[in-house]
């Protein structure tokens, strides 16, 4: 007995060991909570880092106009970032909720939804535009470039859009459009006779000059045919000048369904006419001036206007001809018509 308390007392901590004991509990305990405390001044600073990250995110996405949405599929829930509660005219830290949705977007949404079944499949981004009624301001137009996102399964759970408003772009985009539109109608209108909505004399005689040009270049045929209205002045004499202008216009509605589609028929004067008919030999344009000399007569004389003939004269392109004499010739061909009894077509010699 005397033996097993000897071994035992040999090891038996005495007072030293056990403070030694004491003394490393403590240094490990320390060590462990000087850990934690380094473990959690860590996670702290790196979740400042983060907030830092975003906030400066969601500044520059508020600066380039950008805003993100998120689309949870199944169950459907909406997020997004503050700038979308920009761009949708909504107040700061408006939640996506299917009423707001449904409110600011009566059509948008459909809009959306319609695009989204239509790429449920794609692994590439797409595009989707959508109306926001802002208040006060009218429609918005909001451009997202949207792409799926696919569980391992291969089941699309989100989508993700980042959005930009383009109404603006719409707006130059219009803007540009009738600016172009009105400066092409104010370049009809320059060129149109508004009475017979013809060429006018300026454009038609443009027009002939690049005829005699492309004729020459391309050796080809070229034909005019002036003509003017028989005893016009009588017609206004009689029945006055409003039933003239009747006249006038029904003549060049009647000559512009006898031209071919790249003709070109103008009123150059009061009641006079000039028919350019572009890689059209002698004999057709003969044939197609007393078609039009027929169909004016018998449509005049079908229509509640007094009923009028013309007479014509024609000319096709010689060598040396510039396009004021090609003109002449037709215009003397004209009034040899005219001195040979009216209602008739003549050929320039």
């Amino acid at each position: 007995m005397s033996g097993l308390l000897a071994v035992m007392a040999m090891f038996s901590p005495g007072p030293v060991m056990s403070a030694l004991l004491l003394a490393s509990a403590f240094a490990l305990l320390a060590g462990n909570c000087m850990s934690n405390r380094l473990t959690t001044r860590q996670i702290r600073e790196d979740a400042a880092k983060l907030s830092r990250s975003v906030d400066q995110l969601e500044t520059a996405e508020g600066l380039a106009g950008y805003g993100r949405w998120c689309i949870e599929i199944e169950p459907r829930r909406h997020l997004w970032s503050e700038e979308m509660c920009h761009l949708a005219g909504l107040p700061p830290g408006t939640p996506p909720r299917e009423d707001i949705l449904e409110r600011i977007m009566p059509e948008g949404m459909e809009q959306i939804e319609t695009v989204l079944d239509a790429h449920a499949q794609d692994r590439e981004p797409f595009a989707i535009e959508f109306e926001v009624a802002e208040r006060g301001e009218g429609l918005h137009i909001l451009r997202a470039r949207a792409r799926n996102v696919f569980s391992a399964e291969g089941v699309r759970e989100q989508v993700f859009m980042v959005v930009k408003d383009v109404s603006e772009t719409y707006a130059l985009r219009r803007d540009r459009d009738e600016a172009l539109e009105r400066a092409a109608q104010a370049q009809r209108e320059a060129n149109t006779d508004a009475l017979t909505g013809l060429a006018n004399r300026r454009y038609t005689m443009a027009e002939l000059d690049r005829a005699v040009m492309e004729a020459r270049r391309d050796e080809k045929p070229l034909s005019v045919i002036v003509f003017d209205i028989d005893h016009f002045k009588q017609v206004n004499d009689r029945h006055g000048h409003p039933v003239g202008d009747k006249v006038i216009a029904m003549v060049g509605d009647i000559a512009t369904r006898q031209a071919r589609e790249f003709d070109i028929v103008g009123r150059i004067g009061g009641e006079e006419f000039l028919w350019i008919l572009p890689d059209c030999k002698s004999e057709a344009a003969l044939r197609a001036a007393e078609r039009l000399r027929w169909a004016i007569e018998a449509g005049t004389h079908s229509a509640p206007i007094p009923s009028i003939t013309i007479s014509a004269g024609h000319a096709e392109i010689e060598a040396g001809d510039a396009s004021l004499i090609l003109f002449a010739r037709a215009d003397a061909a004209l009034y040899e018509a005219k001195r040979g009894g009216r209602n008739r077509v003549a050929q320039a010699a």
